[in-house]
């Protein structure tokens, strides 16, 4: 049964993934590849770092301005 399940979900992924249109920075992203320094850069320009703190501020942004916009909601706040 969780077989069965599990192959509809990827069928329906598939045909998901199907229609949705391919990325158009595929080409850049596989140039990026071919630079052999990219990693020495990587190690002093911590961008996965710079990544998660950005999502992370982010979120907070996000909570923050939905918290006042609920608190206005039920009158806490003007």
């Amino acid at each position: 049964m969780l077989a069965f399940m599990k192959e509809i979900l990827d069928k329906f992924l598939s045909l998901v993934l199907s229609v949705l249109p391919l990325s158009p920075f595929a080409g850049f992203i596989s140039g990026l590849e071919q630079v052999p320094y990219l990693g020495y850069i990587n190690y002093f320009i911590p961008v996965g770092t710079f990544v998660k703190i950005g999502a992370a501020w982010l979120a907070a942004i996000a909570l923050f301005y939905l918290y006042s916009v609920v608190a206005r909601w039920i009158k806490l706040i003007e």
